[in-house]
């Protein structure tokens, strides 16, 4: 088993690992998180309403995630900031989505916290990346992950204004973060994994490729110490 297991570690140092994967339409994030909606790849609209939906218990699997969801929990695995950004290197646009520990401390006793956003019509067309900037603690251990979902949004308004509200500086890619090797809570037992196409610093759109499904969980493991 020894053996087996380094073999496999062997096979995560040498090739490149996606943490970001989607399982049976949700969006695994390089922290806790898990995004249940809205999916990868999906076309939106400037000026609509649109629901983020996302699951804070590790579909059920986080330990006291009543407690540990919210900011300020002292348990070993636990949630200590989730923020999301709507960021484009196409259109050069940072804009606030969610800022604070409002998120997390919204709907209590509700396993998926739920943010209507409205996407503001000074949205201009192109590629975006709906962006979880996440700081947890995982078994004693603190991260920080940095997780994009790609989205495409149009806007027909041809008179619509520059947005200044909720605008932030737009940084380089990549930026600096310490993620898990990937998502607990990923079990891929007769699971569909597929995996988004994420935008490139030039908005050009390009597949993450990741090594075999079997490497990414044991490596995983042995770093998160679960094996």
């Amino acid at each position: 088993m020894t053996a087996y297991l380094f073999v496999l570690f062997a096979a995560c140092l040498i090739s490149k690992v996606t943490a970001q994967i989607i399982v049976n339409g949700q969006l695994f994030t390089q922290g806790l998180a898990i995004v249940d909606s809205p999916a990868a790849d999906s076309t939106l609209h400037a000026g609509s309403n649109n629901s983020i939906a996302i699951d804070v218990s590790g579909d059920g699997k986080l330990p006291n995630w009543q407690t540990a969801s919210v900011p300020g929990s002292d348990l070993s695995t636990r949630f200590d900031s989730l923020e999301i950004y709507l960021v484009s290197y196409q259109t050069n646009l940072n804009l606030s989505v969610s800022q604070g520990p409002g998120l997390l401390e919204q709907e209590s006793g509700s396993t998926v916290k739920h943010l209507n956003w409205a996407i503001p019509t000074c949205v201009p067309s192109g590629g975006y990346n709906l962006t979880f900037y996440e700081g947890s603690h995982i078994n004693g251990t603190a991260f920080f992950s940095i997780t994009p979902l790609p989205l495409e949004i149009q806007n027909s308004q041809s008179s619509s204004s520059q947005c200044s509200d909720g605008v932030n500086t737009l940084r380089g890619a990549p930026q600096a973060s310490s993620p898990p090797p990937l998502s607990p809570w990923l079990n891929t037992n007769g699971q569909v994994i597929t995996e988004p196409s994420f935008p490139s610093a030039n908005g050009a759109g390009h597949a993450l490729r990741s090594s075999s499904v079997c490497a990414v969980v044991v490596c995983g493991m042995l770093a998160l110490g679960l094996m």
